[in-house]
C-alpha cells in the first residue's frame, strides 16, 4: 500500500506567503496603471473643456467691433481699384422668440459676414450658432463649432444654403493674446472664410468672387472689440509732442511746426487741429485754428502784429472714428506757452562780435523759408553757398566783402525736394559747414 504524504502546514503557509506576495504585486501594478489611465483622462477632459466648451461668440447688446476692410477689383481693360475702410460691427438689442434670446447686428458696410435684418443666436451648451431669418420662422444652423476639421456641413450663416468645410479649432495669437480660434471654408467658393475666436466672437471674414474679367475680394478681420466691456487690443492715439517749442525771436515769426502724434489706423483719424492763442499782457488778442493733415503734420504759424513780449498759446487736438471715440491733446490740460523775444539783428552791429561764427539755421526743419545767420570780428570777404546731400552746389547765398558785424540772410527752398542739405560759409581762413531739412 502506498501512502501519499501530504505537505506540512509550514509548507502551505510558505506557498501561500509566495502566492499572496504575488497578488499583491499585481494588485499594485494594477493600481499604477489605473492612476495613469486616471490622470490621462483627468487631462483629456481638461483639454477638451478647454478647447471645446468655449463661447465662441458672446452675444450681448453693447458688444461691439472694430473691422478693417482690405479690398480689391480688378476688371478688363487693365481697371480697378484697391484700399482700405473700416467700419463697425454692433451688438445693438436682443429680443425674445419662443423663449429664446436672440441677437440682431448692425453693420455700416457695404459687403458685410451678418445680415442687419437676420437675429442670431448663441448656444453655450450645443456650442452651435444659430440664425433666423426675418422673412420665415425657422431656426436655422450658422455654425456647428464642434464640427471636426475636414468636415463638410450646411450653414446659413448668409441666409442661402451654402456647404463650408470645417478647419476645426486651433491655438492662435488674437488681438495680442492666445485664443482657440474656429475656422470654416466655403467648399465652392475659394478663399471665402469665417473665423470665431473664444471669448471674442467674430474675427475674420474673407469674401472673393470672380467671373469672366471680372474679380474682386475682401478680407476683413477684426482690429479691436469691446466684449461684456473686457478692452481687446485697444486702439493708440495721442499728440506726443510740438516741435520746435521754444522762447523765439519776434522776428522768426512765421515759422514751422511739427506735431508729433501716434496711431494704430491713421486712417481712423477724424479730426487733427491745432488751437492758438496770442496773448499781450494778460489780454488775448487773436485766436487761429489750423487744421492739420495726419500724412503731413506741419503748419506754418503765422502772427500778425506780434510785438515782444507777447506769449503765444498752443494745443493740439486729435480725435477718431473708431469704436472708442478717442480724443487726445497736448498738453493733456492747459497749453504750451511761448515767450515772444526781442528780434535777432538783421543789420550790421556796431559792436564788433569776438569771434567767427555760423548759427543754426531757424526754424530748422522748415518749409520753404529759413533764416542764417554769422558773424565776423573782422572785414572779410564771404561767400555761403547751398550743397545737396551729394555736394552738389545748389545755390550761391553770398559772395562779397562784409565788415565786422552780425548778419542775417534768408534760403528760399520753394523750388527744392524734400530733404537734408548743407550749407557751408567761408571768410577768410574760416570755414563752417551746417546741415538743414527741408520738409515739405
Amino acid at each position: 500500500m502506498k501512502i501519499k504524504i501530504s505537505s506540512s502546514p509550514l509548507s502551505g503557509l510558505v506557498i501561500w506567503g509566495n502566492t499572496s506576495n504575488k497578488f499583491f504585486s499585481k494588485f499594485r501594478c494594477f493600481s499604477q496603471i489605473l492612476k495613469c489611465w486616471l490622470a490621462m483622462f483627468i487631462i483629456f477632459q481638461i483639454f477638451i473643456s478647454d478647447t471645446i466648451a468655449q463661447n465662441f461668440f458672446p452675444l450681448k447688446a453693447g458688444n461691439i467691433y472694430q473691422v478693417m476692410d482690405d479690398w480689391w477689383w480688378v476688371g478688363q481693360g487693365g481697371t480697378g481699384d484697391s484700399g482700405i475702410n473700416y467700419y463697425k460691427l454692433t451688438v445693438v438689442f436682443d429680443t425674445v422668440i419662443n423663449g429664446e434670446t436672440y441677437f440682431s447686428l448692425l453693420c455700416n458696410h457695404g459687403l458685410q459676414p451678418f445680415n442687419n435684418e437676420y437675429f442670431y443666436r448663441y448656444d453655450s451648451l450645443q456650442q452651435k450658432l444659430f440664425v433666423r431669418m426675418s422673412s420665415d420662422t425657422t431656426t436655422r444652423l450658422a455654425v456647428d463649432f464642434n464640427i471636426p476639421a475636414g468636415t463638410n456641413y450646411t450653414s446659413y450663416i448668409t441666409g442661402a444654403e451654402l456647404q463650408f468645410l470645417s478647419e476645426g479649432i486651433s491655438s492662435q495669437i488674437v488681438l495680442g493674446d492666445t485664443h482657440f480660434v474656429y475656422s470654416m471654408n466655403h467648399t465652392a467658393i475659394p478663399r471665402h472664410l469665417y473665423q470665431f475666436a473664444n471669448d471674442i466672437g467674430f474675427i475674420k471674414y474673407n469674401y472673393y468672387y470672380g467671373t469672366y474679367g471680372y474679380a474682386s475680394s475682401h478680407a476683413q478681420s477684426t482690429i479691436s472689440a469691446i466684449i461684456d466691456s473686457m478692452i481687446y487690443n485697444p486702439l493708440v492715439l495721442s499728440v506726443d509732442t510740438l516741435y520746435p517749442i521754444l522762447d523765439r525771436p519776434v522776428d522768426t515769426f512765421p515759422f514751422l511746426l511739427t506735431i508729433n502724434y501716434s496711431a494704430n489706423y491713421k486712417e481712423l483719424i477724424d479730426s487733427f487741429y491745432l488751437s492758438v492763442e496770442h496773448i499781450r499782457a494778460d489780454t488775448l488778442i487773436q485766436t487761429k485754428h489750423y487744421d492739420i493733415d495726419w500724412w503731413n503734420p506741419h503748419v506754418t504759424l503765422s502772427l500778425t502784429g506780434l510785438l515782444q513780449g507777447d506769449k503765444v498759446k498752443l494745443n493740439a487736438t486729435i480725435t477718431d472714428t473708431s469704436i472708442f471715440h478717442s480724443t487726445a491733446h497736448y498738453p493733456d490740460t492747459g497749453w504750451v506757452v511761448m515767450n515772444v523775444l526781442p528780434p535777432i539783428l538783421s543789420v550790421e552791429n556796431e559792436n564788433n562780435p569776438l569771434t567767427f561764427d555760423l548759427a543754426q539755421n531757424y526754424p530748422n526743419p522748415f518749409n520753404p523759408n529759413t533764416k542764417i545767420r554769422y558773424q565776423l570780428p573782422e572785414p572779410s570777404f564771404v561767400t555761403i553757398k547751398v550743397y545737396d546731400v551729394l555736394g552738389n552746389e545748389i545755390e550761391s547765398l553770398v559772395q562779397t566783402d562784409k565788415v565786422a558785424g552780425s548778419y542775417d540772410i534768408e534760403f528760399d527752398g520753394s523750388a527744392l525736394t524734400s530733404g537734408i542739405y548743407y550749407y557751408r560759409i567761408t571768410a577768410g581762413d574760416f570755414s563752417q559747414t551746417k546741415k538743414m531739412i527741408l520738409l515739405k
